[in-house]
């Protein structure tokens, strides 16, 4: 059973595991206090993924390394480990929907580390991430391309593939 992860309309967020704890998600660094979001003029990490993920996708530096913020409207997400893809909308298409799927929209990122996290981009790494806040995503180091689509079959979703580049493990 493919388990989803519900941020009630944040974006989602890819990680470093090992940087988990310096992403303080919508709290404002100066007070340590919640802040309301504005895009406008980032204060909070939740700030700076809402203004990087319209309209698409970005990608933030943290420490040594990088997130990746995801655009969605959907609120349930998942990682379909076999086929490198965010799912976004409650629903995995079939191969031959993602063959038939329109890509666009690449944005190339270099991955660095190994172990990453997708989380609710609104949440506080610092003060723990809950169960259900969070999801385990192994990448291989390398230079990835993130490709978006939207999927209407019985339902409608969008998804985000990742394609290693020749460089590394898997030729795109």
């Amino acid at each position: 059973m493919t388990r989803w992860l519900d941020f009630s309309g944040a974006p989602p967020l890819l990680i470093p595991a090992r940087l988990a704890r310096q992403w303080r998600g919508a709290i404002n660094p100066a007070d340590g206090d919640y802040s309301d979001l504005n895009v406008d003029a980032p204060v909070s990490d939740y700030d700076r993924a809402c203004a990087a993920a319209w309209p698409g996708r970005g990608i933030l530096p943290i420490a040594d390394s990088s997130a990746l913020v995801l655009y969605t409207e959907y609120d349930e997400h998942t990682w379909d480990a076999s086929r490198r893809l965010v799912a976004c909308g409650s629903w995995l298409p079939t191969e031959a929907e993602l063959s038939a799927a329109e890509w666009s929209d690449p944005l190339t990122w270099d991955v660095r580390d190994t172990d990453f996290l997708l989380i609710n981009s609104a949440a506080d790494g610092a003060s723990g991430l809950l169960a259900d806040e969070f999801m385990e995503v192994r990448l291989t180091p390398g230079t990835y391309i993130v490709e978006y689509a939207a999927l209407e079959s019985t339902y409608i979703g969008c998804f985000h593939r990742f394609r290693q580049t020749a460089s590394g493990s898997d030729a795109a």
